[in-house]
This record gives structure tokens, C-alpha cells and sequence, in this order.
């Protein structure tokens, strides 16, 4: 299946970009320059998702290489739970974890689309600067919200290129995350049953957060 594939090329790409190319080149990279200050919204998203939580588990999906979720686990008093479908992504989280004595942090190898957790798991789930690269957006997303326990809070940030928005109406919804607008992916969102609560801009980035009712 294309999207199969799709998810494998995805993964080969993100495994060997882990270890010495992902955090300069895209972290401090690409999220500055098309994000301005989405690595310090994305981590004041982070420190929200712990005041929501309280003691309650948070998922970081995609944990990459951890850059984001340590600062939240070392914040957290309760589980951290890091997913990546990238094995080398997996190891090199490990890894930072370990570095940091990130304790609470448990990274996980598993796909976007079939997470291994049961129905309300969380009570709160991030997704940082991963879903422009997820093939399969509104699948992602109903799993993310599947997860979420009532009263958690789902908080998002994407880098996204809106070229679709010259596109007629009726093929955006098919269209990569990387495509989509902002108000786009924040739709998506709220398609999952969830109630988006903020939706915030930042250059080439979207922030939003939304709500299990």
C-alpha cells in the first residue's frame, strides 16, 4: 500500500537522521528559520500539557530525539511516554533519556496509526513538530485523540507549506499534513470529536491545542 510504503521511507529517513543530523539541522535548524519561535512555543506547550496532566501520564508522539519531551519529563511527576515509529530515533531518545536522568521518561517503538495503548490512556498527549511528516494525517490524529482521557488536552505544533489553499475545496482533505494550512490541520483536529480550544500562528508554524469533553 502507498501509504505503508510511504511510512517505511519516512522512518528509514528519520532512523538515520537521528544521530548527528536531526537536532542541528532540523531542531535548530529548519524550526527556527520557518518557525521563528516555535522550539520555545512548542516547549511552553509542554509545560501546559504537564499543569493539565497533574500526576496523570503524558504521551509525546513523536518523541524524536527527545529534545522536546526531557524538559517536559524532568517537569513531570507522573510517566512520559515517548513513541516514534524510527528505531534510530527510539535509541537516540534512550539514549538522551539516560544522559539526562530522565527516569519517568519510557520511549517506545510504534506507529502513529496503531498506538499500543488503550482508550483514554493520557491525560495529556503532545505531538511537537511531527505531523507534517506523518503520512496519513487524520488517522494520526484519531489515534492521538483516541488515547486522550476525558478532560485531557491534545497540544499540537506543525511547520506546514499551504500551498493547497490554491487548490478547489474538495482535494485539500487529501493532501499531505506538509500542504495543508493551519486552519486546515486545526479542522482536522476538531474531526476527531475533540474541541479546539487555541490555534496560534508563527511564521511557517501552527500551535493548537484542543480538548476532550
Amino acid at each position: 500500500m502507498p501509504r505503508e510504503r510511504a511510512k517505511k521511507i519516512v522512518s528509514a529517513i528519520y532512523s538515520a537522521a537521528a544521530e548527528r543530523i536531526y537536532e542541528p539541522v532540523v531542531v535548530n535548524g529548519a524550526f527556527r528559520l520557518f518557525g521563528g519561535n516555535l522550539n520555545e512555543l512548542a516547549l511552553e506547550q509542554g509545560r501546559r500539557a504537564v499543569a493539565v496532566a497533574g500526576g496523570g501520564a503524558i504521551l509525546d508522539m513523536p518523541v524524536g530525539t527527545a529534545h522536546f519531551t526531557i524538559p517536559l519529563a524532568h517537569a513531570h511527576d507522573g510517566l512520559v511516554v515517548g513513541v516514534d515509529i524510527a528505531e534510530g530515533m527510539v535509541r537516540a531518545a534512550r539514549a538522551a533519556a539516560r544522559r539526562a536522568g530522565a527516569e519517568q521518561l519510557s520511549v517506545v517503538q510504534a506507529d502513529a496509526h496503531h498506538l499500543p495503548f488503550g482508550d483514554g490512556t493520557f491525560a495529556a498527549v503532545m505531538c511537537t513538530n511531527g505531523l507534517q511528516v506523518i503520512p496519513g494525517l487524520d488517522r494520526a490524529l484519531g489515534e492521538l485523540a483516541r488515547v486522550i482521557r476525558p478532560g485531557g488536552m491534545l497540544f499540537v505544533s506543525v511547520l506546514t507549506l499551504p500551498l493547497g489553499s490554491a487548490l478547489p475545496r474538495g482535494t485539500r482533505s487529501n493532501l499531505p499534513a506538509m500542504l495543508r494550512s493551519g486552519s486546515g490541520i486545526a479542522a482536522a483536529v476538531a474531526a476527531t470529536g475533540l474541541e479546539v480550544t487555541e490555534v496560534r500562528s508563527e511564521r511557517l508554524a501552527t500551535l493548537i491545542e484542543a480538548k476532550r469533553t
